[in-house]
């Protein structure tokens, strides 16, 4: 879909039918024009976006992502810079902010109207990755002393400023949270009943330095579409909706992906990296690995003689290291996957211990015989095949151990779990396998 309109609206530009172009869009979801504008070079891009009604325009700034909205907002006169920002969800709006370099921001600051000037300031004033970051102020409250009837006026002559209508909040004089209603509940209520007695007063929420990846977690575990943002007194003031909760998600998976990759936090897109700048972030964790996997060889060389004596023994080197390598990273992103969800916390760190022990000595017996079997096989040597065998065993023990340990190690240091899934644990497996392997060899063949 978007590969034709892309197409159609190029040759409508060589063409130089601006009207064409405007009437189809016109005819177009924003999020497809939205798509079509990443697509086309930033000048046409701007051209195209300026040709857009003002409220489709409106539409589709929101639905592009922080890239496309600052290749836009270069393209844009002071005037429509102003009525966008001033129009946009204040969430959205605080996301872009985050983004722009101070000197950026305090310009576009000062295009907005002393109202939504007020909220900006008051958004970007808390902490990154907050609830309060998230959140919007563009919510209905209602008083609980208000009649069904007095609340439906007054939802009616709010809605149109507000993000959504179909959630209410009930709040006491001194703007305290008290509960919740939905719109359906208010419309059905008899007239007079008064909305202290018709509201939820049991309803979640979170206070403003409530941590993002908390908040998601809460949408998930109570199925909620929105969720009221309270302040250290209780008192209501704002409320974040689902949608910004599926950009924490994808979010926070980017980032655990490329941390477990080993490359960082994600700080651009992968088409917007420039190569240089690619291989910058690569390189630094690939250096460090380096120095890292530069213990393997110190370990070769210290047990060079036994392998001198027993070349065999060289021969099964990369299956204990990979096997081991793969049982760790398997039993870390379980137990990363399970901190992220909340299924998993620090209090399990004696649990996990066992339980991952009990797996690795299970794994361990099964594939330490086939491993003897196949070294036997190989070299006619029961000694090797022992070797081999009792190894691999002692092998993926300690990897599920250290794959299952070294996340909730970083929990406990407050660093990212994710790091701990990725090459960094497979080079640690790594030598700790070498060590184990040459240590079990020499136990059993008795060599020097």
């Amino acid at each position: 879909m978007s590969n034709r309109l892309t197409t159609s609206i190029q040759d409508l530009m060589l063409r130089r039918d601006y009207m064409g172009i405007k009437k189809l869009l016109e005819e177009t979801h924003p999020s497809d024009i939205a798509r079509v504008l990443k697509d086309l070079q930033p000048d046409t891009a701007g051209f195209v976006f300026r040709i857009l009604p003002k409220d489709l325009a409106i539409d589709v700034f929101d639905f592009m992502n922080i890239d496309g909205k600052q290749m836009i907002l270069h393209s844009l006169s002071s005037d429509m810079i102003s009525t966008i920002l001033n129009e946009m969800s204040q969430d959205d709006r605080t996301e872009l902010f985050e983004e722009l370099p101070a000197k950026v921001v305090k310009k576009y600051l000062s295009l907005l109207s002393e109202k939504e000037r007020r909220v900006a300031n008051m958004l970007l004033g808390y902490p990154e990755d907050s609830a309060g970051r998230l959140m919007t102020t563009a919510f209905v409250d209602l008083k609980e002393h208000q009649t069904v009837d007095e609340a439906l006026a007054h939802v009616r002559a709010t809605a149109p400023d507000k993000e959504t209508i179909y959630h209410l909040y009930v709040i006491s004089k001194y703007r305290k949270l008290m509960g919740g209603l939905s719109l359906r509940e208010l419309i059905l209520a008899p007239g007079s009943k008064s909305i202290h007695e018709i509201m939820n007063p049991g309803i979640k929420s979170v206070s403003t330095d409530t941590d993002q990846e908390d908040v998601a977690r809460i949408f998930e575990d109570y199925d909620l579409m929105v969720l009221p943002v309270v302040d250290k007194e209780e008192r209501l003031v704002g409320i974040i909706t689902y949608d910004d909760v599926f950009d924490i998600v994808r979010e926070e998976d980017t980032e655990d992906i490329h941390l477990m990759g080993g490359l960082g936090a994600p700080e651009e897109t992968y088409f917007s990296l420039s190569i240089f700048e690619d291989v910058k972030r690569r390189g630094g964790w690939l250096a460090l690995l380096i120095l890292l996997e530069s213990f393997s060889g110190n370990i070769l060389e210290a047990y060079s003689s036994s392998l001198e004596t027993v070349i065999a023994l060289a021969f099964f080197i990369p299956m204990l290291i990979d096997t081991g390598g793969n049982a760790g990273t398997q039993s870390s992103t379980l137990i990363t996957r399970g901190l992220a969800t909340g299924e998993i916390s620090r209090k399990h760190g004696k649990t996990i211990f066992f339980r991952e022990m009990i797996t690795g000595a299970v794994l361990g017996l099964g594939l330490g015989a086939f491993a003897y079997v196949r070294a036997y096989f190989m070299q006619r040597d029961p000694m090797i095949g022992f070797a081999v065998g009792i190894s691999l065993f002692v092998v993926l023990m300690v990897a599920n151990l250290v794959g299952a340990l070294l996340p909730l190690l970083a929990v406990r240091i407050k660093y990212d779990p994710a790091v701990m899934a990725g090459p960094f644990l497979t080079t640690i497996v790594d030598v700790v396998g070498l060590i184990v392997y040459f240590e079990v060899a020499k136990a059993i063949m008795g060599l020097g």
